[in-house]
């Protein structure tokens, strides 16, 4: 064999190699880590989804889904490379961007994969006979209520209870003039909250949950209810301030519920470093806008998950391998 047909048969070798190379994904077998929250709730069904939608992709990979005690710790978490990916409420996110608490510093530098779900609007519970003994329809009437008013809130520090304190302030009434007139904050969990609801132990109880959520509705079992309302301008400002969404629950999302009440809510996305892999950010990114039945189908509040909602994310960035996969999607 002449020298150049030897050069010819190695050209043409490497041209298929090559060729091969760029036909096959390098993102093949990869173990990538998901930091979400407590074990067993939304965000470890997210994770589930997550993890099908990329086995959809390259059956050899996987996502390993790692509890965590919320989005402001995954915020650190994959900054320090502890984990590939997170879930995390975009006011968390915005916080951290400002170096405000819990954070010491600004710590930026995180950027979207996908928005999971923007419909966890912030409901303001509260006694009827309360409401309606002290002429309450919104928080900002809070401001002039002359009688001791309990309200319970999230655990101290995590963002339901940030946004809770904020509103409140932006509507006039700081929890410091609260307890001022003789009532009282209580920092609980959910279903901890929904108890002392239940029993009468507090006037009102707000949280960012589903429309329809189980422990709204083991409180009105036993109490009657209603939900207070939050102004056009207080909501502007918590978009502003923390990427809040605005949401109107409509009359009739509860038996008892026979007005529009308009309030807020948060917004939970994928988020990654912006220096992550580009690779894996890539099989994520596919996994997810070309399967998105894998994440409608691990619960039913996410039913409405789809890929323009994953795509429309304004208050932070979208990795750019992300975006390549948004395009290749549509």
């Amino acid at each position: 064999m002449s020298s150049r047909t030897i050069k010819s048969v190695v050209l043409a070798t490497l041209a298929t190699s090559a060729a091969i190379a760029f036909a096959t994904p390098s993102f093949a077998g990869r173990n990538i880590t998901l930091c979400g929250a407590s074990p067993g709730g939304l965000w470890s069904l997210l994770g589930t989804g997550i993890d099908a939608a990329v086995r959809k992709v390259d059956a050899d990979s996987n996502v390993t889904y790692q509890t965590s005690s919320g989005g402001f710790a995954n915020i650190v978490q994959v900054k320090q490379g502890k984990c590939d990916l997170a879930i995390v409420h975009l006011g968390e996110v915005v916080i951290a961007a400002r170096g405000e608490e819990p954070f010491k510093e600004a710590t930026g530098g995180i950027v979207a994969i996908s928005l999971l779900y923007d419909w966890a609007p912030m409901q303001w519970v509260i006694d009827k006979g309360y409401a309606d003994e002290n002429g309450l329809s919104s928080i900002s009437d809070l401001a002039n209520n002359k009688s001791p008013f309990n309200l319970v809130v999230n655990r101290r520090g995590i963002l339901p209870s940030i946004l809770a304190e904020k509103s409140m302030a932006a509507s006039g009434v700081s929890f410091e003039d609260i307890e001022a007139k003789g009532g009282s904050i209580q920092y609980q969990g959910s279903g901890t909250a929904s108890e002392i609801m239940q029993d009468g132990k507090a006037d009102a109880w707000v949280n960012a949950t589903f429309v329809g959520s189980g422990s709204i509705k083991s409180i009105a079992t036993n109490r009657k209810v209603t939900l207070l309302s939050v102004s056009d301008e207080v909501i502007a400002k918590m978009g502003k301030d923390y990427g809040s969404k605005a949401v109107t629950i409509p009359a009739g999302a509860y038996d008892w519920l026979d007005h529009d009440v308009k309030t807020f809510g948060a917004q939970a996305a994928l988020i990654v470093s912006e220096d992550a892999d580009p690779e894996m950010v890539g099989l994520v990114a596919k996994a997810i806008y070309e399967n998105v039945d894998q994440i409608q189908n691990v619960h039913k509040a996410m039913k409405a998950f789809n890929a323009d909602l994953g795509a429309s994310i304004t208050v932070i960035d979208y990795h750019p391998a992300a975006l390549a996969a948004i395009k290749a999607a549509k």
